[in-house]
């Protein structure tokens, strides 16, 4: 599915606690807002996917925050302290809850998860159906 909408995945063989890079987002959020945490995500999940990036280290997520305005410090401190911890927390139940069983999955309030890659006019069926 992913060389047929060209998207370069190479995947490690093992997966990897992804908790370090979730608490940043967080921060990269806080500080810096949705959009900027958005494109967080999307360049770390291109790390992990198609660079086979170890993303539970810190020398992997530590360079792409500070490209988003946010110090190494101060990714250092909130790990320390576990700022985000109870927000990862919460959004992991949630999606839990929701469904999400893998990656990507998408969600909205009060609907379950839709998981996994498919086609486009898959992804608007289902979109469809769950609307009905």
């Amino acid at each position: 599915m992913a060389r047929e909408v060209g998207l370069p995945i190479d995947p490690p063989q093992r997966n990897v606690n992804s908790r370090f890079a979730l608490d940043t987002a967080e921060l990269v959020r806080v500080q810096e807002g949705d959009d900027p945490a958005g494109a967080f995500y999307h360049v770390v999940s291109r790390a992990f996917f198609a660079e086979q990036a170890d993303i539970s280290k810190r020398e992997i997520i530590v360079p792409i925050a500070e490209r988003f305005g946010i110090s190494a410090s101060d990714v250092d401190a909130a790990w320390q302290d576990r700022r985000f911890s109870s927000t990862v927390d919460a959004f992991i139940e949630e999606a839990h809850v929701a469904g999400a069983t893998g990656v990507p999955a998408m969600g909205w309030p009060h609907r379950r998860a839709i998981v996994g890659m498919m086609p486009a006019a898959e992804l608007a069926l289902r979109l469809l159906n769950e609307a009905r």
